[in-house]
């Protein structure tokens, strides 16, 4: 059963540079519950990219998205968009990890980097109650760089 869900995940192709990547259409809502930590475009030769989750201190379902090789030292450009509806992750995440290098800024808008409030730069948050603005279960798109 849960090789059946991730063959789902398989399917997704990650577009080069700043595409917007989408995700899988119909994935059951539970399916990030079931799998550990759900994973989008892990293949040989990927490393992690960041890691969301639905709990503060990191904690409860979570997803992580890879990509090949580190992301750019700095966030002067987009490394990766990422729309998180794809994978039943809008509104969702409540802290954050990254690695490889990366940053993320998150977006309250599906067309992300076009409209939306936004983040600044993040590279880790145990709480994204960030400040005077909360942006626990907030996030529907993902900019890396």
């Amino acid at each position: 059963m849960i090789g059946n869900r991730m063959a789902k995940l398989a399917g997704v192709a990650l577009v080069a540079g700043a595409g917007l990547v989408v995700g899988p259409v119909g994935l059951p809502a539970a399916s990030a519950q079931v799998l550990a930590c759900q994973t989008v475009g892990h293949v040989a030769g990927t490393v992690p990219e960041f890691t969301l989750y639905d709990n503060t201190i990191y904690s409860g379902a979570c997803i992580t998205f890879y990509r090949h090789g580190n992301c750019s030292a700095s966030t002067g450009d987009i490394d990766g968009l990422y729309n998180l509806a794809g994978w039943n992750w809008d509104n969702k995440a409540s802290s954050v990890h990254t690695a490889s290098q990366c940053d993320v800024s998150l977006y309250d808008a599906r067309d992300c980097p076009h409209t939306g409030a936004h983040t600044t730069w993040i590279d880790q948050s145990a709480d994204l109650r960030l400040g005077g603005v909360n942006w626990q279960d907030r996030a529907t798109c993902v900019i890396v760089s």
